[in-house]
């Protein structure tokens, strides 16, 4: 199974039993009747779980923390961010419909009314409507942000959009719950839990409405070269920084001074301390499609980085590479440190023959003895995992590192798992981030 999505699993199930003791604590009002009580119950409950994992969710778009190193890459980070969101949504959902079930309750004739009665400081007692609005609000806007992200005919700048949003509507949603959290769930354990997660995000909030997020990894740039490859460009950038230093395998987010958030690229040269880059940018979008005409030799640039941790290292003794398209680009930068030190099986597919490419990558793979793989998959049918696994001499002292389609690493991931590869050894860079 996906670790994301056993971390996903995980995490959701410790958050549903966190607040459990909200049934000792801080009833509801004893005179009134069980239909009320219920309800009460079910509002406090989902509301301590919806904003538990919407706390975590913001945390974890952070990039300031160690969270990368502990989950084993910004990719997977971003990813349990993303199926966080989701969750969440789904406990706000049930929430919101809790929250409602009164009228449906009362329209059906089942229980009387009862005067509103809000847990918050008589102090601001006026505020109690405007909070259950922004409640109400925050959930229509949060479910459309996530929708967004889900379905990729949204574009790019859309789905920025929504990310650049979110921090305030998070806020105004901490905000709904100051309001609405009864004041002795605050001395419980779940209240404790969700002081802290909440904190944490609050913070991260900040740190992204300020502009923070990853500024510490930032450095200018200028583009030095720009070459077509097909269906996209090869661009050289200068980074006048020595402490930008970055291993094989890694990407980094880079702007090119427009309207654009910077975009999340993969480092496609070795690092030689001599401040030059390589991007591979395939145009698979407008705004890598936008860059073909419009990117210039001088232009100034930014790059943020590096992150991720697809980077070669283990011990395994041999190792399978298995790149798909624009996929090859982490692992131009690894051949000759990694193959002059392990036995490697490089497999390239691709649809669009690059002759230029695929010669510098026969010349560097025999300089190192790199055992090289190509198949056209415009003519030839793809690699089976049979065949890719039948390179390999023994399973268990072997690693498979993986770039390209989604769907296609999935299976690869599965059948060699089948063979007795122990799930830790398949490394598969998770470089969609929406």
């Amino acid at each position: 199974m996906n670790i994301n999505f056993m971390l996903t699993f995980g995490i959701v199930f410790v958050t549903l039993l966190v607040p459990i003791s909200v049934l000792q604590v801080g009833a509801a009002t004893p005179e009134w009747s069980k239909f009320w009580q219920i309800r009460t119950y079910l509002v406090n409950y989902s509301g301590i779980v919806s904003m538990i994992l919407m706390s975590m969710c913001i945390t974890l778009s952070v990039k300031h923390w160690p969270l990368e190193r502990w989950l084993g890459g910004l990719d997977k980070q971003y990813r349990l961010h993303k199926y966080l969101g989701i969750s969440a949504v789904f406990s706000v959902l049930f929430h919101w419909m809790s929250f409602l079930s009164d009228d449906f309750a009362m329209d059906l004739g089942y229980v009387a009314a009862k005067d509103k009665t809000y847990p918050f400081w008589k102090l601001i007692d006026s505020l109690g409507d405007p909070a259950q609005l922004i409640g109400e609000f925050g959930f229509y806007f949060s479910a459309a942000f996530v929708l967004i992200a889900w379905i990729k005919k949204f574009k790019h700048n859309v789905f920025q959009l929504t990310h650049k949003v979110f921090p305030y509507l998070y806020l105004l949603l901490v905000l709904h719950m100051i309001m609405f959290f009864d004041a002795s769930l605050w001395l419980s354990f779940p209240g404790a839990i969700l002081f802290i997660v909440s904190g944490l995000a609050t913070v991260g909030c900040l740190i992204t409405i300020f502009n923070l997020n990853g500024t510490k990894k930032r450095y200018k740039a200028q583009v030095k070269d720009i070459k077509p490859i097909n269906n996209g460009i090869e661009v050289t950038l200068k980074i006048d920084a020595p402490e930008f230093v970055y291993q094989s395998g890694q990407f980094a987010f880079v702007g090119f001074a427009d309207k654009e958030r910077p975009h999340p690229f993969s480092l496609a040269s070795p690092y030689h301390n001599d401040g030059y880059v390589r991007l591979m940018i395939k145009a698979n979008g407008d705004y890598t499609n936008s860059l073909m005409n419009t990117l210039a030799v001088g232009q100034m640039a930014q790059i943020e980085g590096p992150y991720g941790c697809f980077n070669f290292q283990d011990d395994a003794h041999q190792h399978i590479w298995f790149a798909a398209g624009i996929g090859i680009a982490p692992f131009l930068t690894a051949i000759e440190m990694v193959g002059k030190a392990k036995a490697v099986n490089l497999f390239y597919s691709y649809r669009e023959e690059d002759k230029t490419l695929l010669a510098e990558l026969q010349q560097r793979a025999k300089q190192v003895g790199i055992s090289l793989h190509l198949r056209n998959t415009s003519v030839e049918d793809r690699f089976s995992s049979e065949e890719v696994i039948s390179y390999v001499e023994k399973i268990t002292h072997c690693s498979v590192w993986f770039c390209g389609p989604s769907e296609l690493g999935k299976k690869l991931e599965r059948d060699f798992i089948k063979a007795n590869l122990p799930a830790r050894s398949f490394h598969r860079e998770l470089f969609e981030f929406r």
